[in-house]
């Protein structure tokens, strides 16, 4: 099926009339509408983190954006790379994808960590001893959770348990039918302090650390917007540090 989904699609920043006119409104990719505090379907429209960045790194510039939802990130690459959906957010470096979407400047660092149950009794230290004891990890379909991690992903991707939801990730959590999940370190804690049983595995160091990015679509977006957009990235530095702060 070809159609996107387009439940909670809204044009959610205009830029100031008075100043710039909005020359081109980009269309951007969610797939999850409940993955606190980046996005949040309230009262029928996306707020959360990652909408704010949005608003900050557009004020003022001859840019719009819309937000269209999609099944799962996978998916929203795939409309990216075709040109179909312009930009992607919260999105890591991969050589894979820089050959179809242009990426903007940092506007973010991204902490993923492992997650467990409180009731676990596995003795693990990292990504090795879990993989290797032939424990489940949930993951998003689609994420980038590091070099090593996506080396298991071919190794013993039986034991990967995909979701595109967060929620349903923490609820097999939290039922002990997955015995690790794997997620932003804000969006874990987010869950953990909601779960009675779940909490940050403790003797795990985390996943992957890496800078978060725009990603733009080669097909619709030109280099020289791409340019624009990062001097607006560049000047709103310290809002954004302190949004995600």
């Amino acid at each position: 099926m070809n159609k996107l989904i387009t439940l909670f699609v809204y044009v959610l920043f205009s830029a100031s009339w008075g100043v710039f006119a909005c020359e081109k409104t980009l269309t951007v990719a969610s797939h999850d509408a409940f993955w606190p505090p980046y996005v949040m379907g309230i009262n029928g429209q996306l707020q959360g983190k990652e909408v704010d960045a949005l608003n900050i790194i557009f004020k003022d510039s001859p840019f719009c954006f819309e937000v269209k939802m999609l099944p799962n990130s996978k998916r929203a690459f795939t409309e990216l790379r075709h040109g179909r959906i312009d930009m992607g957010w919260a999105a890591s470096f991969t050589h894979e994808r820089a050959k179809y979407v242009h990426f903007t400047e940092a506007y973010r660092t991204e902490v993923m960590r492992l997650y467990e149950n409180k009731n676990n009794q596995h003795k693990v230290n990292n990504l090795a001893d879990i993989f290797n004891q032939g424990l489940t990890i949930g993951a998003n379909f689609g994420s980038y959770y590091g070099e090593e991690f996506e080396q298991y992903k071919t190794s013993h991707k039986k034991q990967i348990e995909y979701t595109s939801a967060t929620s349903k990730r923490f609820e097999m959590l939290n039922k002990q039918r997955i015995d690790y999940a794997v997620e932003d370190a804000l969006v874990g804690d987010y869950f953990s302090k909601r779960g009675k049983n779940l909490m940050a595995a403790p003797t795990l160091p985390a996943v992957n650390k890496n800078p978060i990015h725009l990603m733009l679509s080669k097909r619709t977006v030109t280099p020289n917007e791409v340019n624009i957009i990062n001097a607006h990235i560049l000047k709103n530095k310290a809002a954004l540090k302190a949004l995600f702060e």
